[in-house]
């Protein structure tokens, strides 16, 4: 891994997950869909399907998960090593090995601030968490963040003012959350597979997507997270195989920083 880009690895893998200027995509073929309609009894069935939707995300107190990671910025890739922690709504922890089994890089964030921690070139980078509001829509708080990277549907997207498609053997909930565009697509299991987010005004936007669902407290979560955005012009993609996830057990977060290490602005 080049030194000159570790700097950049986390805060692009946090920019990718809250997602910056939208990509052209090429066009596809829609699948047969049913749109409900606005009846009385259309309007309950969609109530119950949201409910349903709400019921079946992954919930948890704390999360630790390992996952190999491929990071591709434009032409230059990555493969590393993730060690994730989460206390919910409080704390997101990652640490960065690269393949040599060398931490290289630490990162804590919270809902007020994004810290990083360069291991190799011992350089310190901290930032309040609104930095990414330079790339991504105000609705991408902390809580957006955390439900990105488990899988679970952001914050005020699955509501009674969600339109609700039937597909074949799927379900999608669309809608603007604030000038937030969502689509969002669930399985069989209520389970969200799809997840495209983009900014009215500005364009910016991030697609995500959940598959090989495992058991987990007796819930399901994904093992692999496919994210895919743009940074500075750059083609983004996070690809996150998850092959250890426990919940609700005491974690501890460890970030303190050497007073040897550089400071950067």
């Amino acid at each position: 891994m080049k030194k000159n880009i570790i700097n950049n690895i986390l805060i692009a893998g946090i920019i990718v997950i809250t997602g910056c200027k939208a990509r052209k995509e090429s066009a596809q073929a829609s699948p047969a869909v049913t749109t409900l309609p606005t009846t009385e009894k259309a309007a309950s069935a969609s109530g119950a399907l949201i409910k349903n939707i709400s019921s079946g995300q992954f919930d948890f107190k704390t999360l630790s998960a390992k996952a190999k990671a491929e990071l591709s910025i434009g032409n230059n890739n990555n493969d590393v090593n993730m060690n994730i922690r989460v206390k919910k709504d409080e704390v997101i922890w990652i640490s960065l090995t690269a393949i040599a089994g060398i931490e290289v890089a630490r990162a804590m964030i919270t809902p007020d601030s994004i810290k990083v921690l360069n291991k190799i070139q011992g350089i310190y980078l901290a930032k309040p968490f609104s930095y990414i509001y330079r790339y991504a829509n105000r609705q991408i708080n902390f809580t957006a963040l955390q439900s990105l990277l488990i899988g679970n549907p952001l914050p005020g997207t699955v509501s009674p003012d969600a339109e609700v498609t039937l597909l074949a053997d799927n379900k999608q909930l669309q809608g603007d959350a604030s000038g937030l565009i969502y689509s969002m697509t669930f399985n069989i299991e209520n389970k969200l597979i799809d997840n495209k987010l983009k900014d009215k005004t500005s364009n910016q936007s991030v697609q995500a997507e959940y598959s090989d669902f495992q058991n987990i407290s007796n819930m399901k979560i994904p093992a692999t997270v496919k994210i895919k955005s743009m940074a500075q012009d750059k083609p983004v993609r996070l690809q996150l195989k998850y092959n250890s996830v426990t919940a609700n057990e005491p974690l501890e977060f460890p970030f303190s920083v050497p007073k040897r290490y550089e400071v950067a602005n």
